[in-house]
């Protein structure tokens, strides 16, 4: 009797542990619970990807991004009481590891305006030429032999030959237009589309 008695607690308590444990649905961690919850507050996401993350709350809020280097590294989201996914965008140019999306209480309902929490955001294959690529540019569009004849960037653009030539060097461009460009009718002053 006893053997068997224990057998079916032993069963009832499986039972109800299976339940339990299969039926509840389980949500991240939450600073606020009182205020806001989420479905994850730790995400990954490449950089020039994007994640939906469900994320509830009954007040209104507004979202601010942390440090980040990249225009395109933002998120869309209602900033309304309710139950959502909202879409967190890592621009392909972004340079920060870690990006933090912060969620600030925003309502007439509660008085406390310092009520947040945040989702962190683990940014992975980060492209760090993406800086020097830019840097380089830049050098070419603020090229000081640069003038109304003559731009290094456009130059740069507008010719796949020199790009291999010359890379982004803007003194061999201009070196190239004014021994070679100008007579050979090649233009660098105005974006121009090659067929």
């Amino acid at each position: 009797m006893n053997k068997t008695m224990s057998k079916v607690i032993a069963a009832v308590f499986a039972v109800v542990f299976t339940f339990t444990v299969f039926n509840c649905q389980s949500f991240a961690y939450s600073e606020v619970p009182d205020y806001m919850d989420f479905g994850a507050s730790t995400v990954s996401i490449d950089a020039g990807s994007y994640a939906d993350v469900w994320f509830k709350t009954n007040y209104n809020y507004t979202v601010f991004v942390g440090d980040h280097t990249s225009k395109f590294t933002y998120i869309d989201c209602t900033e309304h009481g309710g139950s959502e996914y909202v879409r967190i965008h890592i621009g392909a140019d972004e340079q920060v590891k870690n990006v933090f999306f912060y969620f600030y209480i925003r309502d007439d309902k509660v008085a406390n305006s310092d009520i947040h929490d945040c989702i962190e955001v683990y940014v992975q294959n980060i492209d760090t030429t993406y800086a020097q690529k830019n840097a380089e540019m830049n050098a070419l569009k603020t090229y000081a032999g640069n003038n109304n004849e003559f731009n290094a960037y456009t130059y740069y653009t507008n010719y796949a030959d020199l790009r291999a030539a010359f890379g982004t060097d803007p003194a061999a461009l201009l070196n190239h237009y004014n021994t070679y460009g100008k007579a050979e009718g090649r233009v660098a002053n105005r974006a121009i589309s090659l067929k």
